[in-house]
């Protein structure tokens, strides 16, 4: 029969259905937007790829555009969660898509590589040789390598094909023979063609340019040097076969380019290759230029002796003056043995020395007496040859073999790297150095961007370790892959992040800017110690130790340079570097500053980066109205739990048969619910407080502010809720005196895992509720979470993770929401808040939370 009651209890359960179903729908909405974000930063790579190995301009667009397609469908996303509440997102996506639209119409084809590189990239062996390849990483690794440029193997070979000398000297070589009279005069016909050849307009430019920014930082000398593809190498050394020429001015330089190229073809440089078993006329030379140093002293530095490889010593020879003689094997040298695990520990004594090459003011080198009372003193005093043996080592671990290291000081007492390859050891190829052969620190994981750096490590766990002073080489180590954290990445080595993927925002920014990163690597934060001196190398998934002698590495490399950026393998046309611009850098990296918005989104991936941030916190802040209307659909969660949680399913949350209101946690299908539920029942007390009277806090009185205070969303007494679907839950809890929420994702796919938690508020004073937020963050920090504390506010995220270590960190999650309770009537002084903490971990013992973290052990020694 139908009343006024009965139509009205109809509407009240229509309008509940109805919320019931918008909470559904954004859910389902915040789940593919996951997914499309996703989506979004795999064709992000593929459009960075495509642009740094010079894809054809149909293929590049095609990218460009699938990419500009998902990106709408984010932006479309997070305005549905929000209501419309981003629509200024909607403009700048536009405006993107119209730059780079005019960018792709004039876009043209890849331009001819840049013939000359500068050093202080990731230049591939297989471009500018051996030489110039691991001075390069040297410099970027904070080596004193003099500053300077390599001319490529392909621009070599350019060079002798369009002057048509190629074909040339190969017929005059192959009608020669190999040996005889014949081939020396073949060898100086083909030496003087390449010293009478033009070069052309395009090389001639390029080295002119480059030598003039060389001359423009200070260097008013340059040096020109063989760096052939099969030079220094294992196989086959090369040394002494090529042309090194001394003393350029950026005017001579095209002369000494040519000087070296021609060396190519000289009676033993062709002689040594016949006899390897490589073609007469091969040329795969590239030149390497530098900045020329003014040294009173040079020599070379074997970091394990070549001849007595068991004797656990360095072979250190040094010569007064330039370091040719001491190579050319013309002149009395200084011989030192020094011990790899005692610096100080050296045989030898110094040489008479007689004669040493110095720089003529007239260009090249002359040879000239030694002063008498400079014969018998060592070249280098035992500060400078303890340095030297640092650097040796320092350079040996960063290899992973051992070193033959050629190096100069000058009148000041500074070393300069000259040069850095393997060592030929009697009896053997090679092999691993002593030193980094042993047991690494970590082993494992993904390379986001390969290569192999050297740096002191340091946690990064938050904010104010991302704000600490940078002194010399760092490798940041992270429990997640923040995006944060991009910002800092020009002032550190390298990266590993126990979280993350190879196409997550800090994977991208760390390949923007060449810096070797290892993430997904699980485990890494309590395996690796802080702040010890390590190699990482990305390409084989592995963290390294130093040798002990190397020392403090601060004082002994540079920090790198902020400006320095990957060189694109190939070169890019204006066009390109347009499409690059308006696609791949991310510019938004601090998403709790002041230019996380819309308005600052300058970039494709900034829109991702946005949308990505924006979607989580609309799903944190899930409606309250939306929630009242709903609560007729709720189950009550009931335990051993302190407290009781109304639980909304989204869909697969609660076991399909519980109809019942009340519901025990067996009931939970929700794997995130119920990982947190298991934290709220295994921390059955709350931190203790002091009892009050002296040295106390009034309890009372704490919790009267409490129950009174409005700044809380809801006040205390309101039902804490959770929305749940089988692998998420979103809560928002009211724990005696602190509002918290929680949001996770928790399934098989480490790519979508994520916890974060929110706590802000309180009863108590001001100092009260800060101590308590350091105290949380401290415990959150030890348990791999990166926190962020402003106030008494704590946001915390563990994201990219596996489902187990999701579970683990939601567990951990919800033992703190019990900790807490009274929490804040404990932080009596500035010592409480470790206190507190090492109470916590007391009683965490039984649980599946990480036990070796540095940051726990700590927190543990200080109860």
């Amino acid at each position: 029969m139908w009343t006024p009651w009965r139509a009205l209890k109809d509407r009240r359960e229509a309008r509940r259905r109805a919320a019931l179903d918008a909470l559904k729908v954004r859910y389902h909405t915040f789940r593919i937007l996951l997914a499309n974000n996703e989506r979004a930063l795999d064709r992000l790579a593929r459009v960075e790829a495509a642009l740094e190995t010079g894809a054809s301009t149909a293929e590049l667009t095609g990218l460009v555009e699938d990419l500009q397609a998902v990106t709408f469908e984010l932006v479309d996303g997070v305005s549905r969660l929000t209501d419309g509440g981003h629509q200024l997102l909607y403009a700048r996506q536009l405006r993107l898509e119209e730059a780079l639209r005019a960018a792709l119409e004039t876009m043209e084809e890849t331009a001819r590589q840049p013939s000359c590189q500068p050093l202080g990239r990731d230049l591939a062996t297989e471009r500018v040789g051996g030489k110039a390849a691991s001075l390069s990483r040297l410099r970027q690794n904070g080596f004193p390598v003099p500053d300077g440029f390599a001319v490529t193997a392909r621009a070599c070979r350019d060079f002798l094909r369009e002057s048509g000398l190629e074909a040339r000297i190969r017929k005059m070589l192959h009608a020669a023979g190999s040996e005889g009279p014949g081939l020396a005069e073949a060898c100086e016909k083909a030496r003087e063609a390449v010293m009478a050849a033009p070069l052309p307009d395009w090389l001639r430019e390029d080295l002119r340019q480059a030598g003039e920014k060389l001359a423009a930082n200070g260097s008013a000398r340059l040096a020109a040097r063989s760096s052939a593809l099969t030079e220094d190498t294992l196989e086959h050394s090369f040394a002494g076969q090529y042309v090194t020429v001394l003393n350029l001015t950026p005017d001579t330089l095209e002369r000494g380019f040519l000087e070296v190229m021609a060396g190519v073809f000289g009676q033993r440089a062709v002689a040594y290759r016949l006899q390897a078993g490589l073609p007469a006329a091969a040329c795969d030379m590239a030149v390497l230029v530098q900045e020329m140093v003014p040294a009173v002293g040079a020599g070379v530095l074997f970091t394990l002796d070549p001849v007595r490889p068991a004797s656990g010593r360095m072979l250190v020879s040094a010569v007064p003056g330039l370091g040719i003689l001491a190579v050319d094997g013309e002149a009395p040298t200084d011989i030192f043995r020094v011990s790899r695990d005692d610096l100080a520990d050296v045989a030898g004594r110094p040489a008479t020395k007689t004669i040493r090459a110095v720089p003529d003011p007239a260009g090249g080198v002359r040879r000239e007496a030694v002063p008498e009372d400079e014969r018998e003193r060592p070249v280098i005093p035992p500060e400078v040859l303890a340095r030297l043996c640092r650097l040796g080592l320092a350079s040996e671990a960063l290899a992973g073999a051992p070193q033959d290291m050629e190096w100069a000081v000058t009148a000041s007492g500074e070393l300069r790297v000259l040069q850095s390859r393997p060592v030929r050891l009697t009896g053997q190829a090679g092999g691993a150095a002593p030193a980094t052969s042993g047991n690494a620190y970590f082993h494992g994981g993904m390379a986001a961007c390969p290569g192999r750096c050297l740096g002191h490590t340091r946690h990064v766990r938050g904010p104010e370790d991302l704000d600490a002073p940078v002194c010399g080489p760092v490798i940041a180590v992270l429990a997640a892959a923040t995006p944060e954290a991009a910002r800092l990445l020009p002032s550190w080595q390298g990266v590993v992040a126990a979280g993350g993927n190879p196409t997550d925002h800090l994977s991208t920014v760390a390949r923007e800017l060449d810096r070797p990163m290892l993430t997904r690597a699980a485990g890494a934060v309590s395996a690796i110690p802080d702040g010890v001196p390590a190699v990482l190398d990305a390409t084989a998934g592995a963290v390294l130790p130093v040798p002990a002698a190397v020392g403090e590495l601060s004082d002994l490399l540079a920090a790198p340079r902020p400006e320095t950026a990957k060189a694109p393998r190939v070169a890019l046309t204006p066009g390109r570097v347009r499409v690059r611009e308006l696609t791949v850098p991310l510019n938004l990296t601090d998403a709790y500053g002041p230019t996380f918005s819309a308005v600052e989104c300058q970039s494709l991936h900034d829109i991702i980066r946005f949308a990505h941030e924006a979607a989580i916190l609309a799903l944190f802040e899930a409606g309250d109205e939306l929630l009242d209307e709903a609560f007729s659909h709720v189950r009550i969660l009931r335990g051993d739990a302190p407290f009781e949680v109304m639980v909304i399913d989204l869909g697969g949350g609660v076991r399909e048969g519980a109809t019942d209101r009340f519901i025990t946690p067996d009931d939970v299908t929700s794997a995130p619910l119920a990982a947190l539920w298991q934290g709220l029942n295994a921390q059955a007390t709350p931190y203790a407080a002091p009892p009050s009277g002296p040295g106390g806090r009034d309890v009372g009185g704490v919790m009267g502010r409490g129950i009174t205070d409005a700044r809380g969303k809801r006040p205390v007494g309101e039902p804490n809720y959770a929305l749940a679907a089988r692998d998420y839950v979103n809560v928002n809890a009211r724990v005696e005196f602190h509002f918290a929420m929680i949001d996770a994702v928790c399934g098989p796919r480490a790519r979508g895992n994520y916890a974060r938690l929110r706590v802000k508020g309180g009863g108590a004073a001001t100092p009260l509720r800060e101590r308590r937020a350091t105290c949380l963050a401290d415990i959150l920090g030890a348990a791999g979470f990166y926190v962020d504390r402003r106030g008494d506010l704590v946001t915390a995220n563990l994201t990219d993770v596996s489902g187990d270590d999701a579970a683990k960190g939601l567990v951990l999650l919800g033992r703190l929401l019990s900790f807490m309770r009274l929490l804040d009537a404990a932080m009596t002084d500035d010592d409480a808040p470790a206190r507190a903490a090492a109470a916590f971990w007391a009683q965490a013992e039984e649980t599946a939370i990480p036990a070796d973290t540095p940051a726990r052990e700590a927190a543990r020694e200080g109860a």
